[in-house]
């Protein structure tokens, strides 16, 4: 078996080389098979990396039913925000990142939870972080924030 792993590598990456497509369109094509697995808009929109000015982002998902209960959770793994607001009102950020994401994510009703967690490093020495970890409802962010539409 270990004997046509480089023979697959050779005709993939031949397959790819002569390929008349440029770059951008294999890209795009990715993608939307990527969005077709893990749902439309499971990458974070680029309005959620405005808000805070970050400089990346990771999203770790997991699915977890124990005694019975469902415990999946999305997190969102935001780093090295700039923003004025994330140094005023951090919890504000968080909620409304969480918020824009339970909006743009096809497959939200799969979870329970979002977590929001803020990660700022030290540029000088890596070994040095802070963790800020915020923990929503999903269901609280499917909800209407028009009040007349929740029968208030």
């Amino acid at each position: 078996m270990r004997k046509f792993i480089p023979i697959y590598s050779l005709v993939i990456s031949l397959f790819i080389s002569s390929c008349a497509c440029d770059g951008e369109t294999m890209v795009k094509g990715m993608m939307w098979g990527f969005n077709k697995i893990a749902g439309e808009g499971y990458i974070p929109s680029n309005e959620i990396m405005a808000l805070g000015e970050f400089e990346s982002v990771e999203v770790n998902v997991s699915q977890i039913y124990a005694d019975g209960e469902d415990q999946s959770t999305i997190e969102l793994r935001l780093f090295n925000g700039k923003s004025p607001e994330m140094r005023v009102r951090e919890d504000n950020v968080a909620r409304k990142c969480a918020e824009l994401y339970a909006q743009g994510y096809s497959k939200i009703e799969d979870y329970k939870i979002i977590k929001i967690s803020f990660i700022q490093t030290d540029p000088f020495n890596a070994e040095n972080y802070a963790i800020s970890e915020y923990t929503f409802e999903v269901k609280d962010l499917l909800t209407s924030q028009n009040p007349e539409e929740n029968g208030i």
